[in-house]
């Protein structure tokens, strides 16, 4: 690269830096870092309280602290390395809460010990303890790329989670900003003029902000409608002569906070000084911890995906968590991963960006060391109402707009969850969701036919290419077997639907008699006990109707289970086979067998290739018209000995002639590297081999090996052009002899493809 395009470059790249981060796009970026930041410092205390209360109040400030640690790292880590640019990354509520009953056992069985200290260190190596176990649990599923099992949660259940949050952010704005939880007991309290000031100017900022939105598109919008309220609140203040420590105190403000810095590392210490037996018991609620915190994570981070309408690389986002939770718990900080809500928030007003996470961050770490009293003036009506507008969002999306998307059952799952989570619990509404997502699959699954394909022998035989008076034979007799080629997962909704098919075969009096019953595995991916049993009851049905099971292309692992349940103890009624052509081929030769026994047909004469062409005319019923040619033909075919393993015909070369089979059997074979080889189909006495490349001079695509010892004809390409130089008229007869022939295959062919698309 030359000097002048080096620089032209640096150019460029310095262009495409100010124009991200122009002053009307830094304005949103910067807003946003800080609002979430404010929002973070008033969880980061609501958790402290939630910890340490009762026998551990008196350490609250150092509680705050080590959760203002854990916010600090958490955003900083996930903002720097997630692969989502404006993930943000918080202390969680399920963590804290579970570590607030752990707190008070504590409390209450080291209330004895004489030791102030030893209560408050042990509670903090619990946390650290908790915070590495999640940390390094986190990064080995991300390492050994795990994630990607939360994609097979129904779509449903995201929608429903997503929705459920959307309720609990509407609910917890209100109770942010009335210092209440909102019950439907207490519903009489909040409609007080005292609680109304508090909750309805936020209800209002909220529903005018997800409006404007919805109207307008422009980064400026949250921070003006942000500028413009605080300006207003204190314009009110004045104006009623309302001082804001009187606002304060009245609860229409953040706060109060702390004023001097609260960090001190404890960890080394809380080593030292913690009473280990009681963290030990406590293992139980540890493991809890970590579990929610997986299940957690993954569906914030679904429920992100679907938010923002990107994929997001979960295995980086759980090794990211990971890495941030192990660095917490080095400062005794409390566990936490990526915040469905704050990063939305983030994404309404900034859009994507890394800066709001490192804003937040940083705002919590200034707390941190140097207090952050002046957080105390933000106005709480502000906070709750971006939290109300950011669940509007979410119902708006989940609960009103998903009944124009999805079907009926879909939508009412999502119902079932919201409702299960706004009147019991998060946890528990997802739980629901999942179980009913499970019985709603199985039935719908149920419904779904198990049999891809039902085919007949008349319209579907083996690769076994039989004399074409066979072949017409089994036409004839070909519904005694009835082929059903299954597919998809057998289990207790759809085998007894596979049974009763069986039985309306059996019973239907326009059919022949049912002989053979195949079942083709190759498209099953598994089966339950209850299909077992179908099948141990479809064998009883044989046994009384006089037919023969046969199983074709079980997996190994299908083969096992039939074998353990004993499925497979009757031979004389059940037969498998390593695939369908083999299978079919069996049932064929046992109907071929029977009619030859019962004296209904002859066997194919073949003592010498004009009878073997007499067979065929009269299978054209062409024997009168070709009757007086054939004397004029033979003495173009040469007779050659098969032995078995010899080569007719080699893949991949070019052929230079066809032969006619008299007698012996002769396999078509596609030959791939190794030993790895396919049977295309399998010819015998009266069939014609090697016309396709002899016509058309191409390479051979199949090998064709004698399997067993006989006799063929062969016409080389020479010869027939002798013959026709000689005779023309006899090369005309053989060429529309061998048009017939090939008009018959198609014909057969064509048959079985319409009965298997049908």
């Amino acid at each position: 690269m030359t000097a002048s395009e080096s620089e032209q470059s640096h150019l460029h790249r310095m262009s495409q830096l100010l124009q991200k981060y122009r002053p009307g796009r830094l304005l949103p970026v910067i807003t946003a870092g800080i609002v979430l930041g404010i929002l973070n410092l008033t969880i980061a205390i609501s958790f402290g309280a939630l910890i340490f209360s009762g026998g551990l109040a008196d350490r609250l400030c150092l509680g705050i602290g080590l959760i203002l640690f854990s916010a600090s790292v958490l955003g900083l880590v996930v903002a720097l390395l997630s692969t989502f640019r404006g993930m943000i990354a918080v202390p969680q509520d399920t963590p804290a809460a579970i570590l607030a009953l752990i707190a008070a056992t504590l409390t209450t069985t080291l209330a004895g010990s004489g030791h102030p200290d030893q209560i408050f260190m042990t509670l903090v190596a619990c946390m650290a303890i908790t915070a590495m176990v999640t940390g390094i649990t986190l990064w080995l599923l991300g390492a050994f790329q795990l994630g990607r099992f939360i994609r097979f949660l129904p779509y449903p259940v995201i929608g429903g989670f997503l929705a459920g949050t959307g309720w609990l952010l509407v609910t917890g704005a209100i109770s942010m900003m009335t210092d209440m939880p909102l019950t439907f007991n207490r519903l009489p309290l909040f409609l007080q003029t005292s609680m109304l000031v508090k909750w309805l100017p936020g209800v209002v900022f909220g529903l005018l902000l997800w409006g404007i939105l919805r109207r307008y598109k422009s980064d400026l919008i949250i921070p003006a409608m942000l500028l413009i309220s605080i300006v207003l609140f204190y314009l009110v203040l004045f104006v009623a002569d309302i001082s804001p420590t009187e606002a304060g105190l009245r609860g229409w403000l953040m706060g109060p906070f702390p004023e001097s810095g609260l960090w001190k590392p404890f960890l080394f210490s809380a080593v030292g000084q913690a009473y280990w037996p009681a963290i030990f018991s406590q293992s139980g609620s540890i493991a809890t911890i970590v579990m929610l915190s997986i299940i957690s994570l993954l569906l914030n981070v679904s429920g992100i995906e679907l938010a923002v309408r990107q994929e997001i690389d979960l295995n980086r986002e759980l090794r990211a968590a990971g890495l941030a939770n192990v660095l917490t718990g080095l400062g005794g900080g409390l566990a936490g991963y990526h915040a469905l809500g704050d990063t939305l928030l983030e994404y309404e007003m900034a859009g994507k960006s890394r800066i709001p996470g490192i804003i937040s961050a940083m705002l919590c770490g200034a707390a941190l060391l140097f207090g952050m009293s002046l957080l105390s003036f933000f106005p709480k009506f502000i906070g709750g109402g971006l939290l109300f507008f950011l669940g509007l969002n979410f119902l708006s999306d989940w609960v009103y707009e998903t009944w124009f998307r999805l079907s009926l059952s879909d939508y009412m799952l999502i119902l079932l969850i919201v409702s299960v989570i706004g009147a019991v619990g998060f946890l528990e509404g997802v739980l629901v969701g999942i179980i009913a997502a499970v019985m709603l699959f199985i039935v719908k699954y149920s419904r779904i036919n198990v049999v891809k394909h039902r085919l007949s022998g008349e319209t579907y035989q083996s690769n076994v290419d039989r004399a074409i008076p066979y072949q017409r034979l089994l036409k004839e007799q070909g519904g005694q077997i009835l082929i059903l080629k299954l597919q998809g997962y057998l289990f207790f909704g759809t085998a007894d639907s596979l049974l009763t098919q069986v039985r309306e075969r059996i019973h239907d009096q326009h059919l022949k008699p049912l002989r053979f019953l195949v079942c083709d595995f190759a498209l099953v991916t598994g089966l339950d006990s209850s299909a077992l049993i179908s099948f141990t009851k479809m064998t009883q049905l044989a046994a009384a109707q006089h037919f023969t099971i046969v199983l074709t292309q079980l997996s190994p692992q299908i083969l096992r289970q039939f074998e353990r349940e004993h499925a497979l103890k009757n031979d004389a009624l059940l037969r498998i086979f390593p695939d369908l052509d083999h299978g079919v081929e069996w049932c064929e030769e046992q109907i071929l067998h029977a009619e030859e026994e019962s004296g209904t047909t002859q066997p194919v004469p073949g003592s010498d290739l004009e009878s073997v062409f007499h067979e065929m005319l009269d299978a054209l019923n062409q024997h009168t018209r070709f009757e007086s040619l054939l004397e004029r033909m033979m003495p173009y075919f040469e007779r050659q000995d098969m032995q078995k393993g010899m080569y007719l015909i080699h893949q991949g070369n070019m052929p230079d002639a066809l032969y006619f089979i008299e007698s012996g059997q002769a396999t078509v074979q596609l030959e791939n590297e190794g030993s790895n080889h396919v049977r295309l189909q399998t010819i015998g006495m009266g069939k014609v081999v090697g016309e396709l490349g002899f016509y058309l001079k191409r390479p051979a695509t199949a090998s064709v090996i004698v399997q067993e010892p006989g006799i063929v004809y062969r016409l080389s390409i020479a010869t027939l052009r002798d013959m026709q130089a000689r005779d023309p008229s006899l090369a005309a007869f053989f060429h529309e002899f061998m048009a017939h022939l090939l008009g018959e295959r198609l014909a057969n062919t064509n048959a079985t493809l319409q009965a298997v698309i049908t």
